[in-house]
C-alpha cells in the first residue's frame, strides 16, 4: 500500500495546463488538414484498381469457360446497365461497378475466345477522371495484357 505523501511524488501533482492542450489540439487539427486530402485520393485510386481488376476478371472468366466448356464464349459490355454479358458456351451477365464518370470501352464491341484458348485481338480501356488504364487482349492466348 502506498502512503499518500509517497502517491504525490510518484504521480506528481502537476497536470497539463490549458496552453499544452490547445497546443496538442492544433497539432492534431494540422495533421488531420494535411492526412485528409492524401485519404481521398489513395480512395480513389482504389476503386479505380478495384474496376478495373473487375474487367479484367470478367475476360479471364469468359476464356476459362471457352476453354472449360469447349464452346467459344462471346463477351460484350452494356455501358447503360453497366454489365459484362456472355453467350455461347455460358448464357449470363455480371455487373460491374463503375464510379461515377467512369468510361470503360471494349473494342471491337465483342470479344470472343475459343476452346483452344485463342481470342478474336482486342482492346479494354478504363477511365475515371485523369486516370486511364488499356489492356490489349493477347490473340494466341485470350489474356489481357497491361500496355
Amino acid at each position: 500500500m502506498v502512503c499518500p505523501g509517497r502517491a504525490k511524488q510518484i504521480f506528481g501533482t502537476r497536470g497539463f495546463s490549458l496552453l499544452e492542450l490547445i497546443m496538442v489540439l492544433a497539432v492534431l487539427g494540422i495533421m488531420a488538414g494535411v492526412v485528409a486530402p492524401a485519404t481521398g485520393r489513395f480512395l480513389d485510386r482504389l476503386s479505380f484498381r478495384q474496376q478495373t481488376a473487375a474487367l479484367v476478371a470478367g475476360t479471364r472468366y469468359a476464356r476459362l469457360m471457352a476453354v472449360g466448356k469447349g464452346r467459344p464464349v462471346a463477351m460484350r459490355f452494356d455501358a447503360q446497365a453497366k454489365s459484362l454479358s456472355f453467350s455461347g458456351a455460358v448464357a449470363e451477365k455480371k455487373e460491374v461497378e463503375l464510379s461515377e464518370g467512369s468510361v470503360f470501352e471494349l473494342r471491337p464491341e465483342t470479344l470472343v475466345f475459343y476452346p483452344d484458348g485463342l481470342a478474336t485481338p482486342g482492346r479494354m480501356v478504363s477511365r475515371s477522371g485523369h486516370r486511364s488504364q488499356e489492356f490489349r487482349i493477347d490473340p494466341l492466348t485470350g489474356i489481357p495484357v497491361r500496355q
